[in-house]
């Protein structure tokens, strides 16, 4: 049978790692360091913060919503790090021929071996994750709809409300930023999939309200309270605005096959948006405080140019990474990634009968 496919949900990642590129503008850009304390700049500033931080949220719940049905292949991990080595050797390439002086040995050896350095936590964290997914979902499949319900309940409530009111990192998440959460919010995506949420009576724009409110609230308890703990990765509000928005993109009918095509892209390169505009030397000597001045500006137009900046760095990254995918075609990894799964499937068999006979 044919498998139908959610370009909603491709759109969503699409959303979402445009709303992290706003996160790093306005971060590691300089925008909340440098606004004045109290000033409506600030205000305005973390209200955006706080809209954006369920991004990452939403990649790990889309994960589950899409593999817990997916097909499994181990070279897939394979291929996404030769991606990733790829993208970094690029960019650090760039930076020894036009600011040869930010590159040394450290830079080319952090470009070869990105998960052995935790230069990416969220690629480091999903690297891991990758080899449990098959285990996974052999327990979520075998889940009861009334046990599905139970391990969502355990993560809302150890996961979020106790973590987040305990005065210490009881459980060892760090905010979100840990193979542990990436685990949960698979957890939850693909729960959500499997349970089959009847929700067609509910209008969509319920769902992008409740996002909009979910953030509100956030960012006026962080504001009152002086808690950024209200506005982290664990945060009831931000996993409510990821599921929110996960609910609203999955029933977004996209028809057109042209938008399914352009869809299909920019999902397949979105990750590599990611990586690109945070390679440490781009961090550094690209991003770094490099948006202070919009600070200058009215905050409606500050806002937009934050927006807009965005859209350039995601739109230059696509390009970046569309440019890799093409090369890795051109020598054809595809075959050594064939290779890895015949040999994976033959060791697997080998295996079985050597268990079998005995």
């Amino acid at each position: 049978m044919k498998r139908e496919r959610n370009y909603g949900i491709d759109l969503l990642k699409c959303v979402s790692m445009l709303l992290i590129v706003v996160l790093h503008i306005l971060g590691a850009g300089g925008i909340l360091g440098a606004a004045a304390p109290g000033s409506a700049a600030l205000h305005a500033a973390w209200y955006l913060e706080t809209l954006a931080l369920c991004a990452v949220d939403c990649f790990g719940l889309a994960s589950g919503y899409v593999l817990c049905k997916g097909h499994y292949r181990y070279s897939r991990i394979f291929s996404l790090w030769i991606r990733v080595v790829c993208e970094m050797l690029a960019v650090t390439t760039l930076f020894a021929v036009f600011l040869p002086a930010a590159v040394g040995r450290h830079e080319w050896t952090i470009a070869l071996t990105p998960v052995l350095h935790n230069v990416y936590w969220y690629f480091t964290a999903y690297f891991a994750l990758f080899f449990f997914v098959p285990y996974l979902n052999k327990m979520l499949l075998a889940l009861s709809g009334r046990e599905r319900i139970g391990i969502i309940l355990c993560i809302l409530v150890l996961g979020t409300i106790l973590e987040n009111f305990a005065q210490d990192d009881i459980f060892g998440l760090h905010g979100g930023y840990c193979f542990l959460w990436l685990t949960a919010l698979y957890i939850l995506g693909g729960c959500i999939r499997l349970s089959d949420v009847r929700d067609e009576g509910i209008n969509r724009a319920f769902y992008l309200a409740g996002y909009f409110i979910a953030a509100l609230l956030g960012w006026g308890l962080m504001t009152l309270f002086g808690n950024q703990r209200f506005v982290s990765y664990t945060s009831p509000f931000i996993l409510a605005e990821a599921v929110l928005l996960l609910f609203y993109f999955r029933r977004l009918p996209i028809d057109r096959s042209r938008a399914h095509t352009a869809l299909s892209m920019f999902s397949r390169t979105s990750f590599g948006v990611y990586i690109i505009h945070t390679v440490p030397l781009v961090w550094v000597h690209v991003l770094a405080n490099r948006f202070i001045p919009y600070l200058r500006r009215p905050v409606p137009l500050m806002l937009l140019l934050v927006l807009l900046t965005a859209a350039g760095i995601y739109l230059l990254c696509t390009l970046g990474d569309w440019l890799i995918e093409k090369l890795l075609k051109l020598v054809r990894v595809d075959l050594l990634e064939q290779r890895i799964d015949r040999f994976v499937s033959h060791t697997g068999e080998k295996l079985q009968k050597q268990a079998e006979n005995r």
